[in-house]
């Protein structure tokens, strides 16, 4: 089996990378020339470059290629809006234009749980929950429900074959986005509680992304589908920042701020900031504030049944792991 994988020098795209060739594949990744190659330097692995945000992807990259992973998207909540475009959107649209003129059909799309937006769920949300976001200003959140949006219509109109992912907060060794931003706040004590300190936080370790995606690039019943893919383990807000502060050596998390009051700071930030035509994130956003405070629970039903997939990794398992990455990155590095 021959894979082509975008976003390949991410934190899924890496790990996906070495699963696939551990199992015999061999891997296209399409990463950009500032990547860092170093980290998918295996056997079986050609590396392409390309700026999906500008460049089209040549077609002979899909020569033999039976599955194409799209990972690659703007992973951020604060940037301008023409950024999430190139990133996110128009990167889909070419990513779907090369792999047509390259005659390979199977698209695993990566997207998010996020595209449901922030409702108040009386039950687990499941697939067939309609779109929605926090706002216009939510940029992330948009731009990838208009790159679901471009996928779904080359399913529809048959020109591609399509299965699109939505994983929950992901984390794990190698992530410097939710881990990695997380400790340094930990051990500065500033972090906060939002909210209710028991609201459950919807996470999945990137190991059983990755499983959920080796499982659906092989089943043709997964074609036309979409799949949640988040752990059930129940993980409190304040279990998720006091076992981090705990691991690394920082005092328990205590302050908390109520989540209407840490809400309204966040849009009053996200205004002040657009405004300002700041290039620089503002402490404190919407989403920010939403993603650690908001309540919600995602089904994974669907993708137990059709594709028998549960998560392996314990939030405990896994989040000693991401934090032993992280400290012996960061000694490492000084």
């Amino acid at each position: 089996m021959h894979a082509v994988i975008t976003g390949a020098a991410g934190l899924l795209g890496r790990h996906l990378t070495s699963r696939l060739v551990a199992q015999g594949w061999s891997v296209t990744a399409v990463v950009r020339e500032t990547s860092r190659r170093n980290l998918i330097e295996l056997p079986s692995v050609k590396v392409h470059v390309c700026d999906l945000s500008r460049d089209e992807l040549d077609a002979g990259v899909f020569r033999n290629a039976d599955v194409m992973f799209h990972a690659a998207a703007a992973v951020t909540d604060w940037a301008p809006w023409s950024y999430f475009v190139a990133n996110t959107i128009e990167a889909t649209r070419r990513v779907c234009r090369g792999m047509i003129a390259g005659g390979c059909r199977r698209l695993v799309h990566i997207s998010t749980v996020g595209v449901y937006g922030r409702p108040r769920p009386t039950e687990p949300l499941r697939e067939d929950c309609p779109y929605a976001s926090i706002g216009r200003w939510d940029y992330y959140t948009n731009s990838k429900i208009q790159a679901e949006q471009i996928v779904w219509g080359h399913q529809h109109d048959r020109s591609l074959d399509v299965t699109v992912i939505r994983p929950a907060m992901l984390y794990g060794p190698g992530d410097r986005g939710l881990i990695g931003r997380v400790i340094p706040l930990c051990q500065q004590r500033k972090l906060a509680l939002v909210g209710n300190p028991q609201t459950l936080l919807p996470l999945v370790n990137v190991q059983d992304v990755v499983d959920a995606l080796v499982r659906t690039a092989m089943s043709s019943s997964a074609i036309g589908e979409a799949f949640n893919v988040v752990n059930p383990e129940p993980v409190t807000q304040i279990d998720f920042f006091n076992t981090l502060a705990a691991l690394v050596g920082a005092s328990p998390v205590r302050r908390c701020v109520p989540y209407r009051l840490a809400y309204a700071a966040g849009l009053a930030a996200e205004i002040i900031a657009h405004v300002r035509k700041s290039g620089r994130p503002p402490m404190i956003t919407r989403y920010r504030v939403s993603l650690f405070g908001h309540p919600r629970i995602y089904s994974t039903d669907k993708i137990q049944s059709k594709l028998g997939w549960e998560p392996k990794i314990s939030f405990r398992e896994g989040i000693q792991q991401a934090v032993r990455w992280y400290l012996t990155q960061e000694h490492g590095s000084r």
